[in-house]
């Protein structure tokens, strides 16, 4: 008898207003079967890839374990939430905005590490250069709360990182991918549970937005 394949039915993904404005993102991510085939409960459910399995593929792997106090600052993102309504999981698109000054930058970072100790994992997509707030890059901002070290890329200014958060039997982990101007953007992997992640195709998404996006607007994003 056939396997079957295992679903994200049980998840779902929703841009939830934390500002005045509401800007939604959609992105698109690719799920693998489970190795065995149980999908007795949710942390073993079968849906995303095991880290076990095949690691995510970016270029350096990072772990930490620290207790960060914070508060979730208001802004604009991608949650991925269970059908009770519990908070998985988000995606988090740096603005400019988020740069602007140094209390706006706190704020994102708190917020940021914040989801982290609550179990939420993180996914940061920033595709601005560095600013005075954040001279190192966004990951070394986050990273650095955890006593963590990183080697900033001034060839490759721009990060896309994505943070398993800690649980009762994992630590935090950081998976980050520098990357370089007109550079084709990589899957990041997006976690779901503790060592379990789907790909979320960040240049398919992109690539298929500005496709679809206005002409006359184009000109004043270039």
């Amino acid at each position: 008898m056939a396997q079957r394949r295992p679903t994200s039915r049980g998840l779902y993904a929703i841009g939830e207003r934390y500002a005045d404005a509401y800007y939604p993102d959609v992105l698109a991510v690719e799920d693998r079967p489970a190795a065995n085939g149980k999908h007795d409960t949710i942390s073993s459910i079968g849906f995303g890839i095991a880290v076990a399995e095949r690691s995510p593929k970016t270029r350096f792997t990072m772990e930490a374990e620290s207790e960060t106090a914070g508060y979730l600052a208001r802004k604009n993102l991608i949650a991925i939430r269970n059908v009770d309504g519990v908070l998985i999981a988000v995606i988090e698109i740096v603005s400019p905005g988020n740069k602007s000054s140094k209390k706006r930058m706190q704020r994102f970072l708190k917020k940021t590490l914040d989801f982290l100790d609550q179990g939420v994992h993180v996914l940061v997509i920033d595709l601005f250069p560095p600013t005075p707030r954040d001279p190192s890059g966004i990951h070394h901002a986050i990273w650095s709360a955890y006593d963590g070290e990183f080697e900033f890329h001034p060839d490759k200014p721009f990060t896309l990182a994505s943070y398993m958060a800690r649980s009762e039997d994992a630590i935090a982990k950081a998976y980050v991918e520098p990357i370089a101007f007109a550079e084709v953007l990589p899957a990041m992997p997006l976690f779901l549970w503790p060592n379990r992640y789907i790909n979320v195709e960040l240049e398919t998404t992109y690539a298929s937005t500005w496709a679809a996006y206005p002409a006359p607007f184009k000109p004043k994003l270039g």
